[in-house]
């Protein structure tokens, strides 16, 4: 008796900072997609992560703990890594050529493809009720690719370029769930740092030129980081099952950015394929959740 309330108490925190968690998402995204008319995505990439890498290796190094920065599977460690600095160029490029709406609707595809890479990369059971949420998830994808003819073809692929491989780092971290989330995400950080500062800052960096850029960086930094931060706190706190579905409530957000910087209203197509992908990927959800008390 004396324990529930706390426990509600842990749930309804972790709850809010999970919702927190995807409104900070949708607030880098919409820096990203604000400075991608003035930067290369690499760039904005590079210092998203950059801002958040420094203070995370000081908080690492202060801690004095050699034991956080190793790793027992260090090749899966660093191909998440790298796959996560690829991918988030790639989010931020689907970001600079659809509606903010479009793209967070059309990355919800990763939860759809998880399950069929875990089933066979990783030898997981995915039952009829999973395999038929996919294709219906994915019959709401071909909805929106173009059923009016005015989808963005290139957007297009790299958003589903995008979901794919937030689909692959998902897949590779059920299969790094005995390693420490601080090492994984600080070398994760770290790739996203090195990957485009070496291969693409030398010929794409552009100056930064105003103060509104100057505060739309730190935006990017700041919210992306917080967003990590309160994402790791929210499943600590409270259960996946409770925590993973706030994440549709960035398909809001998205689409009032849209429509409040780019006077832009989500069409029929959108709304109606969004609504597919997401009943789909809560039913997933839902699905996991019964598999995980059995």
């Amino acid at each position: 008796m004396n324990n529930n309330p706390p426990q509600q108490d842990h749930i309804l925190k972790g709850i809010a900072l999970g919702a927190t968690a995807f409104f900070l998402f949708a607030v880098m995204s919409a820096a990203a997609k604000i400075l991608s008319d003035t930067h290369h995505v690499a760039e904005i990439a590079f210092y998203r992560n950059a801002l958040f890498f420094l203070p995370m290796l000081i908080y690492m190094l202060w801690r004095q703990n050699p034991v956080i920065f190793k790793t027992k599977k260090p090749k899966a460690v660093a191909f998440r890594a790298v796959i996560g600095a690829i991918s988030l160029i790639t989010t931020y490029a689907a970001f600079s050529h659809l509606p903010m709406a479009d793209t967070t609707v059309l990355l919800f595809t990763s939860t759809l493809l998880t399950p069929f890479l875990v089933h066979f990369l990783l030898k997981e059971h995915v039952g009829l009720y999973r395999w038929s949420a996919i294709f219906i998830g994915l019959c709401g994808v071909i909805l929106m690719a173009g059923p009016t003819g005015t989808a963005n073809p290139l957007g297009l692929g790299l958003a589903l370029a995008a979901a794919t491989m937030h689909a692959i780092m998902f897949t590779t971290l059920r299969y790094l769930k005995t390693e420490s989330s601080i090492t994984v995400t600080f070398y994760f950080m770290a790739a996203g740092m090195i990957i485009p500062g070496l291969f693409f800052m030398p010929f794409v960096a552009a100056p930064i030129l105003s103060m509104k850029e100057l505060i739309l960086f730190l935006i990017l930094g700041a919210s992306g980081g917080a967003a990590q931060l309160c994402l790791a706190s929210a499943h600590r706190l409270a259960p996946a099952s409770l925590v993973a579905p706030f994440n549709y409530t960035g398909i809001i957000w998205a689409t009032l950015f849209d429509i409040a910087i780019w006077t832009k209203v989500p069409g029929w197509p959108v709304l109606l394929g969004g609504a597919i992908i997401i009943s789909s990927n809560l039913f997933i959800i839902y699905r996991e959740s019964i598999n995980a008390k059995r």
